[in-house]
C-alpha cells in the first residue's frame, strides 16, 4: 500500500518511535497501541496474507472496516466482531466481498445486538439481499440452538445509504463522516473525515483522479504493498506534531 502523508501525525512503518509492537498476534499487538475514542487511527486486519483488501478505521470511537476479503476475522476478537460499526466494500468482485458472510456470522455469534450496516458500488444493495437470503435456513438454526444475544435478526446485513450514488454521505455520526466515491466501474473509493483530518482508502483496480487527492492527509490505494502491515495514526489526540 502507499502512504502519502501530508502534514499528520503518522506512526508508519518504525512502530518504535510510537509504541512498540513485537507480538506475532495481530490483534494482541492492535490492543498494545492504546487507540483512544479521540484517536484517528488505520489498523490492519491482520498480519496474515488476505486475498483482498482490508484495513480498520478507528475513529471517534467508532470502528469500521474497509474491504472483506476471506479470512478477515481469523484475527478479531469477540469484542471487535460484536463491536463493529460498519463495513465500506471497495468493490463487488470476489476477492473484496468473500469475507462478509465470515463477518456477518461472526459478528452475529460473538454477541451483536443489531444488524452490521454495509455500505459498497451500486448492485450492494441486490448483493446484500442475496447474500441474507441465502444464510435465513442456517439463521433459524443458529437461533433455535445457540440463542446470539441480539435475535433473530441481528444477524441481517444493512443496506447503507447511497447505494445507485456516485457520491453519497455513507456513515455520519456527526464528528465521524464518510463518504462514498464511485468512478464508473464496480469499485468504490471513501473518504473518512474526523476531527478535521481526512483519510481516502481505495482499493485495488481503481484509477483515482489526481484532483481527488487535494487536502487529503492520508492517502491509502493499491499501488504497493496493500495492505497496510503497520498501524497509522492520522490524528493522535494530545500529541503535538
Amino acid at each position: 500500500m502507499k502512504f502519502r502523508a501530508l502534514g499528520i501525525v503518522v506512526c508508519a512503518t518504525a512502530l518504535a518511535a510510537c509504541n512498540p509492537v513485537t507480538s506475532k498476534d495481530a490483534e494482541t499487538a492492535r490492543a498494545d497501541l492504546i487507540v483512544h475514542s479521540t484517536d484517528f487511527a488505520v489498523l490492519p486486519c491482520t498480519e496474515r496474507s488476505l486475498p483482498g483488501a482490508c484495513v480498520h478505521v478507528l475513529a471517534g470511537g467508532k470502528r469500521v472496516i474497509f474491504g472483506a476479503p476471506a479470512g478477515m476475522t481469523l484475527d478479531m476478537t469477540r469484542a471487535s466482531l460484536r463491536n463493529t460499526d460498519a463495513v465500506m466494500l471497495l468493490s463487488l468482485r470476489g476477492e473484496d466481498i468473500e469475507g462478509l458472510d465470515e463477518m456477518r456470522n461472526a459478528a452475529w455469534r460473538a454477541g451483536r445486538e443489531s444488524s452490521l450496516p454495509v455500505a459498497g458500488p451500486s448492485g450492494t444493495g441486490e448483493f446484500l439481499g442475496l447474500l441474507n437470503r441465502a444464510y435465513e435456513v442456517s439463521d433459524a438454526l443458529i437461533y433455535v440452538e445457540d440463542r446470539p444475544a441480539g435475535g433473530f435478526d441481528a444477524a441481517l446485513l444493512a443496506l447503507l445509504p447511497g447505494d445507485g450514488e456516485q457520491v453519497a454521505t455513507v456513515f455520519d455520526t456527526g464528528d465521524l463522516r464518510i463518504s462514498k466515491f464511485e468512478t464508473g466501474t464496480d469499485r468504490a473509493f471513501y473518504v473518512v473525515d474526523y476531527a478535521d483530518h481526512t483519510a481516502l482508502i481505495a482499493g485495488c483496480g481503481i484509477q483515482l483522479p489526481d484532483s481527488v487527492t487535494d487536502g487529503i492527509d492520508l492517502v491509502l490505494d493499491c499501488e504497493s504493498n496493500w495492505p497496510t502491515a503497520d498501524p497509522v495514526f492520522v490524528f493522535r489526540d494530545g500529541v503535538v506534531n
